[in-house]
């Protein structure tokens, strides 16, 4: 088979990858509590919002154009390895985002989350001054 071929067959069969699709609901999680966030805290700029979505959805491509010749080439543990490794990022900075919304965040949690974390308040006060 050609490679576009196989690589066509792959790429349409990663709404079926459940670890892909974690991923993108993951990001698309992040994106709106984000929005929420800004609202919430009233810190909503068009600039800020743009280049977050430039930002996610640059990710989500990039993933979704290497995923498939990863897993052609044999290498799709790798693959999961680097989707899991970004899932991971994606729910520190939805933690963040509740916890900024004033969500209860169990404080076993929120001393390893630095945006939580009374240091990053204490800053942020002495910079608003």
């Amino acid at each position: 088979m050609p490679f576009h071929e196989q690589y066509l067959n792959h790429v349409g069969r990663l709404i079926d990858n459940p670890i892909f699709f974690a991923f993108f609901l993951i990001v698309l999680a992040d994106i709106i509590t984000g929005f929420l966030k800004s609202l919430i805290v009233k810190n909503t700029t068009s600039s800020k919002g743009l280049n977050g979505l430039i930002k996610h959805s640059t990710l989500l491509l990039i993933m979704a154009i290497l995923y498939p010749y990863l897993e052609i080439y044999g290498l799709a543990d790798m693959a999961n390895t680097l989707i899991i490794f970004y899932i991971l990022f994606y729910a520190i900075s939805l933690v963040e985002n509740l916890g900024e919304m004033g969500i209860p965040i169990p404080e076993w949690l929120r001393k390893y989350i630095y945006k939580l974390s009374d240091e990053y308040r204490k800053e942020n006060n002495d910079e608003q001054k």
